[in-house]
């Protein structure tokens, strides 16, 4: 396991798109940063020290708007096995490290720690460019919880990345879904069920078809860090009740390790 681990640390060390995708997250996240606390310092009409942390993590994330930084480190994770597949890579693998178990847990690894400690260093800038500008400091209870939910969503949305790639063998095709789960496919099966509900005898009930909503992957998880949202007023609003940040996790956590366990049974079996 150890050699696996190994090989997975040179790979990802030696080439560029680990560096261009980690820097891209970091530059992202400094850039917006600043522009958002630039207009924060000037406003008196915004929130104390937990908002403007909870926005400044976020990059607007916590309003319900897409956590960028998730879908750049996401494509590492649609990376570390996309690339094997894409330059016929998984055959020398393999044969390096000819036990696919250890290949596969090493990447997952890998992955897992490769996203959170990117993630962790975006809010590490949120904090420090709160500090350069004399804003309000987070209280310790919304500092942990925030910056937790933002690891934890950012880390499980990088390893369904890596679980697309694996499942479909194909970078690509495993970037378009990545892409388009949580944002496109996600918002037409939310807005079937408003239109559906709406519609109905009991439009405000809660219940039936509505249920659907708790259970989208990447919604629920984005509760682990969103603090209020359109989304949540308009699921609400027809008698949806989203669980909460642990629920919400919890169901993003089980999606995302099911594609994994699909993924991991289908790599051992097929032909490299």
């Amino acid at each position: 396991m150890i050699d696996a681990l190994r090989y997975e640390y040179v790979r990802l060390r030696t080439i560029g798109s680990t560096y261009w995708l980690v820097g891209s997250a970091l530059v992202f996240q400094l850039v917006f940063a600043v522009l958002i606390a630039l207009s924060l310092a000037t406003s008196s009409t915004f929130g104390g020290g937990d908002e403007t942390f909870e926005v400044l993590a976020t990059i607007g994330g916590s309003t319900g708007a897409p956590l960028v930084m998730a879908y750049i480190v996401g494509l590492l994770g649609v990376f570390s096995m996309g690339h094997e597949y894409r330059h016929g890579m998984i055959r020398a693998t393999l044969t390096a490290i000819p036990v696919r178990t250890q290949v596969f847990v090493a990447k997952v690894v890998s992955t897992a720690v490769v996203a959170a400690v990117t993630a962790l260093l975006c809010v590490v800038i949120a904090l420090a460019t709160i500090a350069f500008f004399g804003l309000d400091m987070p209280t310790t209870g919304a500092f942990v919880e925030q910056t937790v939910g933002i690891v934890l969503y950012t880390t499980l949305f990088a390893l369904s990345g890596l679980a697309f790639a694996a499942l479909l063998r194909n970078q690509t095709a495993a970037v378009a879904a990545l892409m388009l789960f949580p944002s496109l496919l996600e918002f037409i099966v939310q807005s079937a069920v408003v239109i559906i509900k709406t519609n109905s005898d009991d439009p405000r009930g809660g219940g039936g078809i509505t249920v659907i909503l708790k259970y989208l992957p990447y919604d629920a998880g984005s509760q682990m860090f969103v603090q209020s949202s359109v989304d949540g007023l308009v699921q609400r609003a027809i008698g949806a009740d989203p669980f909460g940040a642990v629920g919400g996790g919890l169901v993003m956590g089980v999606f995302v390790g099911a594609l994994l366990a699909g993924a991991y049974a289908l790599f051992v079996r097929r032909d490299a």
